[in-house]
């Protein structure tokens, strides 16, 4: 029997209820992330996804790669539509969905080798992103991971014309938000124990970031 159906029940085709929630953009990156992780991520790993969406992604992981944990959190409105997905899949890989806040004074979470959060830098405040790298290593033990996908500036410039209106869009509906500079990430990281990313290309102007405790 193959792994993943070992961990896995087979997906059903149908809705669990008509509030379960659709990211199109998830759907599209979710094999091409999967494509990198899997050749990143070893058996053992705990992996606690920041800012889980729909639940989509982790899913979609969590099938693939059965010998990995995985314990998605968001805030307290996604949880929801996220035990749709997780029920769904019947992944005993997965852990129940908790419900975590960057911005949160006290972040009780069991430690983990490997943090993975995706599009959620350029929609949160600069101070949060501070925040999530200092929680992050809080969470992770020993030489632990963080990977971060999403779209970023490099060397002050975009990387392509969509990037450029796409930030133009989150800044004008929120000052505080914006796609973030490499540059001013990988500063904030080795402040936090990081080092310095390792940069992977990703479809559609994208990339992942891969940030390793020291």
């Amino acid at each position: 029997m193959n792994p993943a159906t070992q961990a896995c029940t087979l997906y059903r085709m149908t809705s669990l209820g008509p509030d379960k929630p659709f990211a199109p953009a998830a759907e599209r990156n979710k094999a091409a992330i999967l494509d990198v992780l899997r050749d990143e991520l070893v058996d053992g790993d705990r992996v606690l996804e920041l800012g889980s969406g729909t639940g989509q992604h982790l899913v979609h992981f969590a099938k693939a790669l059965p010998s990995v944990t995985w314990q998605p959190s968001d805030l307290r409105p996604a949880l929801p539509g996220i035990r749709q997905w997780v029920d769904e899949a019947g992944c005993s890989n997965v852990q129940p969905p908790i419900e975590l806040d960057i911005a949160a004074t006290e972040w009780i979470v069991d430690k983990v080798d490997v943090c993975y959060t995706a599009n959620t830098l350029h929609i949160v405040s600069w101070p949060l992103v501070v925040r999530l790298f200092a929680r992050c290593t809080e969470s992770l033990v020993g030489n632990g991971r963080l990977y971060v996908y999403g779209p970023f500036v490099f060397n002050g410039e975009h990387i392509s014309e969509n990037n450029r209106r796409f930030d133009a869009m989150l800044r004008a509906t929120d000052a505080e938000s914006g796609i973030r500079d490499l540059s001013a990430l990988d500063k904030l990281a080795v402040e936090h124990g990081f080092t310095p990313a390792h940069v992977m290309p990703m479809p559609a102007n994208n990339h992942l970031l891969l940030y390793r405790l020291i």
